[in-house]
């Protein structure tokens, strides 16, 4: 009986897991409210294994943030430029983002509006180090 108990137990806490990311995403205005760093691209300010927790907001120059790009996974970059010509020669309607990961030599392809998911609120260290090491062993 005490087995099915600890079942029981294990499935409520994943269950409360889940619900309590839905909320969060839910509250922040977008469905990526937590997300970890998994590349260098970001250095110094951020590195492999932290946690970031973003929220929908007008982006502004020097925010971070995080888009869908052409890769498989988002990309978390600075914003460092908004409606310049380097956005115009490409996306000639709505908003378009010049970005660019700090420690990277050359800039993103441009942006749009839509592309972007969130703006970097908050940054823990470390913490999502764990998710960091799944996504290097197993690529997911």
């Amino acid at each position: 009986m005490s087995n099915i108990r600890e079942y029981l137990d294990i499935i409520l806490i994943i269950i409360c897991v889940f619900a309590f990311y839905q909320f969060l995403g839910l509250a922040l205005g977008t469905p990526n409210p937590v997300n970890v760093v998994v590349s260098p691209s970001m250095h110094p300010n951020l590195y492999e294994g932290d946690l970031i927790i973003c929220a929908k907001d007008e982006p502004k120059i020097n925010d971070i943030v995080i888009y869908s790009g052409n890769r498989k996974y988002p990309i978390i970059h600075r914003i460092i430029g908004i409606n310049d010509t380097y956005c115009r020669k490409e996306i000639e309607e709505g908003t378009c983002y010049k970005i660019k990961g700090d420690n990277n030599q050359a800039e993103d392809p441009p942006v749009r509006q839509d592309q972007i998911l969130c703006v970097v609120k908050v940054k823990i260290p470390y913490i999502g180090y764990p998710r960091y090491l799944i996504y290097k062993i197993f690529s997911i």
